[in-house]
């Protein structure tokens, strides 16, 4: 009889929980739909406004402990980081990428690596010289907890943001894509495309090397190439199975249940290349890239899988913001800036190292550096390393927020009112084309 009772207690509480959680992110949701309205007028990033809506959400409602606990939040954004990557492979088309291939599997892979070790040198040799002179502002957490950016800690910081947000640009330059020319925009997607994975694996060598389980870089090497190998190969199976199921003339049709049979599809490959030791991630890349491109599924898939994957980036973003506190953004926001402005000095540096020699001119690779903002995998990163145990792993949330808020607000702002600067001043064409590019 009594523990009838309890359990019947219990399950009502859970009930509680359940319905809380829908109140709240159904709320959310709506709430960041209509700010995307808003932002549109007001030409800032969606982003920006939803972030935003999320940190100031627990003072509002004078609730001062997190809605959300880091665990929860990471297994949101895993699940979220892999639904956006999958669209990212489903929406890139190699026929109208073929131009800009070379270029952008440079950017994306050595220029991943180069944004990352540049930034890495320059956070480290900062953090050396502020160890001897105390100059520059420091990493520190709310609690008055300062770190000094050892190599791990400058690795992870370079690694988290060296990938940009594809979505975020596009979505910004969407009403003005026409004063530019295509192979730039083709170009800026490719990169964002493929740099997720990248960061995503230099990330975890940063955490590696924090607690202190890389003993062999060779070993590190071969089972990365493994983790590739299996995350593609299980990807490509996975694609193959759905392209099966989709080509049927019934899933070709609107409203057929066509995004049903992607995202199932994409969590049992994703799933199965985890528990094979691949890459999941890569594995929901590859697995969106071989299924948008192939010849027997029909554009209609795209346009039904937008509707999830949109709804993945903003409950990825409202985790982030609800997670987080403005009272944990405040202490960071100097180290944040300097850390912003460092990254957008490797960048530059980055763009024209890896497209030399390439059709470009010198405009257009001004242009895509400053292009390069930073969105949803920053924040599925910083929570990996929150939820990982290391020392400074819970300020990372906090961090990732900061950085991304000041990228969206000076970059997001200025983006399209220096598109009709570089258009007319450093002499962007609309129609310039691009010869093919060596392979």
């Amino acid at each position: 009889m009594i523990s009838g009772i309890l359990y019947k207690e219990m399950g009502n509480a859970m009930d509680k929980m359940v319905y809380i959680y829908m109140l709240l992110f159904g709320g959310l949701l709506l709430a960041s739909r209509l700010l995307e309205d808003i932002s549109e007028r007001i030409r800032l990033p969606s982003m920006l406004l939803i972030l935003v809506m999320g940190l100031l959400l627990p003072d509002f409602v004078g609730e001062h402990q997190s809605i959300l606990s880091i665990a929860q939040a990471d297994s949101i954004a895993t699940l979220g980081l892999s639904i956006v990557l999958f669209y990212g492979g489903l929406t890139t088309r190699w026929s109208s990428m073929r131009r800009v291939i070379v270029s952008g599997l440079r950017m994306a892979t050595i220029g991943c690596v180069v944004t990352a070790g540049a930034a890495t040198a320059l956070i480290y040799g900062l953090s050396t010289l502020n160890h001897e002179f105390g100059f520059i502002p420091t990493l520190i957490s709310e609690s008055g907890i300062r770190y000094q950016a050892d190599l791990p800690l400058a690795l992870f910081l370079g690694a988290m943001l060296c990938s940009t947000d594809a979505t975020a640009v596009l979505a910004l330059l969407r009403p003005i894509a026409n004063k530019l020319p295509g192979p730039l925009l083709n170009l800026i997607e490719c990169e964002s495309a493929f740099n997720d994975p990248v960061a995503v694996i230099l990330a975890g060598v940063a955490l590696a090397l924090a607690k202190g389980q890389l003993e062999n870089p060779l070993l590190l090497l071969g089972d990365v190439g493994l983790e590739f190998g299996l995350g593609s190969l299980v990807g490509c199976v996975g694609a193959y199975l759905g392209t099966l199921i989709l080509a049927r003339v019934d899933y070709q049709k609107a409203s057929a249940g066509s995004e049903i049979v992607c995202l199932s599809l994409l969590m049992l490959s994703c799933s199965i290349a985890f528990l094979c030791g691949g890459s999941p991630l890569l594995c929901a890349y590859v697995m969106g890239c071989v299924i948008g491109n192939s010849a027997k599924i029909d554009c209609v898939i795209v346009s039904e899988f937008a509707i999830i994957n949109r709804a993945s980036e903003l409950i990825l973003l409202i985790s982030l913001g609800i997670v987080v506190f403005p009272q944990d953004v405040w202490p960071l926001k100097w180290y944040a800036l300097l850390v912003f402005f460092i990254t957008i000095i490797s960048r530059f540096l980055m763009t024209f190292v890896t497209l030399y020699r390439s059709p470009f001119e010198n405009a257009e690779k001004t242009f895509v550096a400053f292009a390069g903002l930073r969105g949803a995998v920053p924040i599925a990163i910083a929570f990996e390393a929150a939820a990982s145990g290391v020392e400074w792993g819970a300020v990372m949330p906090a961090f990732a927020l900061t950085v991304v808020l000041y990228g969206l607000v000076v970059q997001g702002y200025f983006l399209p009112a220096a598109t009709d600067f570089l258009a007319r001043v450093l002499g962007l064409q609309p129609d310039l084309g691009l010869a093919d590019e060596p392979s």
